[in-house]
């Protein structure tokens, strides 16, 4: 599975827990979810996950819940062990099944 640098580990890390990029980044990181997925899934570019992910920008407004949704379903998959994944396809698929709950 993907494995996040230290440095951007580190970024997220000491970035302000309180901001909703942050802590999207630290559920994706938990979970081993790619930037690239998440990406996609704000139809942003991989930099702006990075700067919500680091705190250097906060997620538009548009963007909110669907981000305190994503959390929410990472930390209800990570709480029941189920990520992080083997692979990619089978962290989609966990991550599908707990969107519903």
């Amino acid at each position: 599975m993907i494995n996040y640098s230290k440095k951007t580990y580190d970024a997220v890390a000491a970035a302000d827990q309180d901001k909703l990029g942050v802590r999207l980044g630290a559920a994706c990181i938990d979970a081993q979810i790619p930037v690239q997925v998440v990406a996609g899934w704000f139809g942003i570019s991989r930099q702006g996950v990075y700067n919500w992910f680091t705190g250097k920008s906060g997620v538009a407004t548009r963007h909110e819940l669907k981000a305190q949704k994503i959390i929410g379903t990472i930390h209800a998959a990570l709480d029941d062990k189920a990520l992080p994944a083997a692979n990619l396809v089978e962290a989609m698929q966990i991550i599908k099944q707990y969107k519903g709950k």
